[in-house]
């Protein structure tokens, strides 16, 4: 082989291998774009609702009603971060996500997200039914335009007001299967969205420096930390509530009555040591770290319950 050939043969191999490399980092920013951490929440929701909805459906029916509703998440979670690249820029938190480091284009983002969320409702429409598709919908453009773009930057009660497209994965979950028992789906929605304020405010008190750098007027930035505690006790006693009601109203047994009061009488007491805290950020991130695992729980609890009776 000559020295010409050994040299192009080479080139050829370092440049397959920036090829695949660039391939991989693609895809590690996409993954970082669709916020994997608040997918998998989603995710997790939609499939108990899936599991529990009594319904004639298909594997594959129910699979792909899954998947279509993590694609719109996906596509949701991916237009906000375009939308926030400025804001994003300006956090410690967030400064290194693929849009504000330069890893990932803006128009791309852009792009995908919005092909993502059309296609999710499509596909949506065509393997269910349109009722759950336009809930699919509504629940994208009120995240990624109601919540991303109104509220966020414009009042103090941004998650309260947007919690509800995180909160609304299982009701189109379960109706995207099932037209029986929706008020089960509801109640499911409703602990969701009872948990975000408390569950996202201990994480704005704890990066309270970075969302008052960035001009992001999180509850705790505008009225300081007491007035947040009062707010997050009263959300935690609504969501303490709302998780009996699928006890009260039947959808849910004993054992899920037990296990459930458990997990919320630890929740309580998290919030409570941070309501009497001395160092309120380290005992903020303790109850967001928690939080996280209380809900996956709360609606593991319910399935079992459900599978078991």
């Amino acid at each position: 082989m000559s020295v010409e050939n050994k040299k192009q043969e080479v080139s050829n191999f370092n440049n397959l291998n920036i090829f695949l490399l660039n391939i991989k980092n693609f895809f590690l920013h996409l993954y970082v774009l669709i916020k994997p951490g608040v997918i998998s929440l989603v995710i997790f929701t939609a499939l108990c609702a899936i599991i529990i909805a009594p319904s004639d459906k298909t594997f594959f029916i129910k699979s792909m009603s899954l998947i279509l509703i993590a694609m719109g998440a996906s596509g949701a979670a991916i237009l906000n971060m375009w939308h926030d690249r400025g804001i994003d820029g300006k956090m410690e938190r967030t400064k290194l996500r693929p849009i504000p480091s330069g890893g990932f284009s803006p128009n791309a983002a852009l792009a995908i997200g919005l092909v993502l969320s059309v296609f999710s409702v499509v596909g949506l429409f065509f393997f269910t039914n349109i009722q759950a598709a336009a809930l699919l919908a509504f629940t994208i453009i009120y995240y990624s335009f109601l919540y991303t773009v109104l509220l966020k930057s414009n009042t103090p009660q941004n998650i309260v007001i947007g919690g509800l497209a995180g909160a609304l994965p299982p009701v189109i979950a379960w109706i995207s299967i099932s037209d029986i028992n929706i008020w089960n789906s509801i109640i499911m929605c409703l602990i969701i969205f009872l948990w975000t304020p408390p569950h996202s405010w201990a994480l704005a008190i704890y990066r309270n420096d970075d969302y008052s750098n960035a001009s992001v007027p999180m509850y705790p930035v505008i009225h300081g930390f007491k007035s947040t505690f009062k707010l997050m006790n009263f959300y935690t006693l609504l969501m303490v509530l709302s998780t009996n009601a699928l006890f009260i109203f039947n959808y849910n047994g004993v054992f899920y009555f037990i296990t459930s009061n458990i997990l919320n009488a630890y929740f309580v007491y998290k919030l409570y040591v941070l309501n009497k805290s001395n160092d309120p950020k380290k005992d903020a991130i303790k109850l967001f770290g928690y939080s996280i695992l209380y809900l996956f729980l709360i609606f593991f609890v319910a399935v079992i319950d459900k599978l078991i009776n």
